[in-house]
């Protein structure tokens, strides 16, 4: 097996890197994307009970009990509650934007693997193929086994490059899935809270 990865030539160092570059960050957001990292089912209930009960300070308090994204996002909404809906619906939208960022975070890169991998592939299958053209010029079809190294560097690395970018192709998008679900549920339980927040400030007024 060994043998026949240094049979691809130099062309194999990046490809993998590239490999490795994939596994470490599939693994980290595939431990950084679950939904416990950003919403607390337990501090949730909670957080409503309060919120129904119209205990601000309370609510505000469990928010700052566990520092992950939706607690700090509602805190937003609670402190500056007294905001017209526009107001507050514009400072927690770009509040968002600047947490979601870890939602995405490593994904552009991910996605840069998947596309260079291949790449790194053809170009080693060109520069396999070159030194087949330049042994047969140089020794013509009789000496035929010199051309089995050109050949099987111009094969492993394509194949080389593929088996890297198709699992990585997959597992980039099921992240953003991950991701894209992870921000929709908290979308929802925001617009959630936020009618209690509404309801319980025109209550008090």
């Amino acid at each position: 097996m060994w043998q026949t990865i240094m049979s691809g030539g130099w062309f194999m160092v990046p490809i993998g890197t590239c490999l490795l570059a994939a596994l470490a960050i599939s693994i980290e957001r595939l431990v950084n994307l679950r939904m416990s990292k950003f919403m607390d089912d337990d501090i949730m209930a909670r957080l409503r009970q309060a919120l129904l009960k119209g205990e601000f300070e309370a609510a505000l308090n469990l928010c700052q009990s566990n520092n992950i994204m939706f607690h700090r996002l509602l805190e937003t909404a609670i402190q500056f509650r007294e905001l017209d809906n526009v107001e507050l619906r514009q400072l927690l939208e770009d509040q968002s934007r600047q947490e979601a960022n870890y939602l995405e975070r490593f994904l552009t890169s991910l996605r840069t693997i998947a596309t260079i991998a291949p790449l790194l592939g053809l170009l080693g299958t060109v520069a396999g193929m070159i030194k087949v053209f330049q042994t047969l010029s140089v020794e013509g079809m009789t000496e035929a086994a010199h051309l089995s190294g050109g050949i099987s560097e111009a094969l492993i690395t394509t194949a080389a490059g593929m088996m890297v970018a198709i699992p990585t192709i997959i597992v980039h998008n099921g992240l953003e899935r991950r991701a894209a679900k992870v921000l929709l549920r908290m979308e929802k339980m925001m617009i959630e809270f936020m009618l209690l927040i509404r309801r319980q400030n025109v209550i008090s007024a």
